[in-house]
């Protein structure tokens, strides 16, 4: 696993306990030019401890993205990061901090004012590995709307905690995250080669887990992401995220969660049902695109969200993460690795 084995431990500056500690922010980016300015002026407008730089490690951007992040001088800092993908982009990021505290940032999302204040007030207060808050979508256009309903419901999103807890909990993952950075270090740092990109976090928290240390949401930590606003770019992400599963699948032979398994099982039996001309293994299929028409008319009472959209962001959801999950196997028994940078072809 290409990670942080070979960093020196004696790189971190500053304090190594959670009070006082300084904090160096993350930000992987590639080609976030419409989104990249507002992310940093949120973090750039933090309140609490004191924050001694915000790395923006990006991935080659030819869209602009570099040129907008250098106008903005101290504590703003770009760093270059060959390997493209995010798992790398943290890496290279936690090797070049001297902030005693990693706090995670993502470009596609803006931050409460107090929200790296809340991280680590909530990093000491549990003594968790890893901490973070909810996923909170924002759409800013019709179908971005219906996603971000649907990715806020249980149906939409199964039980997973960090789209819509309410109190604090020990979970299996959380939005981005805040850690000791040398509890990073001890870790191995993310890993950059076995995985499909986009596996990195939810792989992460898994070996933090295994290792006996825990994770923990707090809703107190707030920020909003800007979801997919195009259906086939909901597509191409869920369908990603299916392939990121399988991968951690095949490293851990086994699942962080076990809620891939729904959406895996909707597409099997379906496949299997056209396959053996079996009209009744089709009744699953019908069962569930009937549900997506009813959350959609649910959710449409929420306002801007269109009942169609909905329906249609809940299939695509769950139907191209199931496909994707098991094109991950496919992978596998084909002989074919992982893409592990956004991209990549094979």
């Amino acid at each position: 696993m290409q990670g942080l084995a070979a960093m020196p431990e004696g790189s971190v500056e500053g304090p190594t306990t959670v009070t006082g500690a300084s904090v160096s922010i993350v930000l992987p980016t590639f080609q976030e030019r419409a989104f990249v300015v507002d992310c940093l002026r949120s973090l750039l407008a933090q309140q609490g401890p004191k924050i001694v730089e915000i790395l923006v490690v990006d991935g080659g951007s030819t869209d602009g993205t570099r040129d907008l992040v250098e106008k903005f001088g101290a504590p703003v800092r770009l760093v270059d990061n060959p390997r493209v993908s995010a798992a790398a982009a943290m890496n290279v990021g936690i090797a070049a901090a001297v902030g005693s505290i990693i706090c995670r940032a993502d470009a596609h999302t803006i931050y409460a004012p107090d929200y790296v204040d809340r991280c680590v007030a909530v990093l000491e207060e549990t003594g968790a590995t890893n901490v973070g808050g909810r996923m909170t979508p924002v759409g800013t256009t019709r179908f971005g709307r219906a996603v971000a309903a649907v990715t806020s419901h249980p149906f939409g999103m199964g039980p997973g905690a960090f789209h819509y807890a309410t109190d604090r909990r020990q979970v299996d993952t959380v939005y981005l995250g805040c850690w000791r950075r040398q509890d990073l270090v001890d870790l191995g740092g993310y890993d950059e080669d076995g995985l499909q990109w986009a596996a990195e976090d939810q792989e992460l928290n898994l070996r933090i887990r295994q290792a006996g240390g825990r994770v923990v949401l707090d809703p107190s930590i707030r920020s909003w992401y800007f979801p997919r606003d195009t259906p086939r770019a909901l597509a191409r992400q869920y369908h990603n995220y299916g392939i990121a599963k399988a991968s951690t699948l095949v490293k851990h032979h086994t699942l962080p969660t076990w809620r891939p398994l729904a959406p895996a099982a909707l597409v099997a039996v379906t496949a299997i049902g056209i396959v053996a001309r079996k009209p009744v293994a089709l009744a699953p299929a019908v069962a569930h695109l009937a549900l997506c028409g009813g959350l959609g008319l649910r959710l449409s009472k929420e306002p801007g969200v269109d009942p169609a959209r909905a329906a249609a962001a809940t299939a695509i959801c769950h139907w191209t993460y199931g496909a994707g999950f098991w094109r991950g196997l496919l992978r596998v028994l084909t002989g074919r690795g992982f893409d592990r940078r956004p991209g990549a072809t094979r």
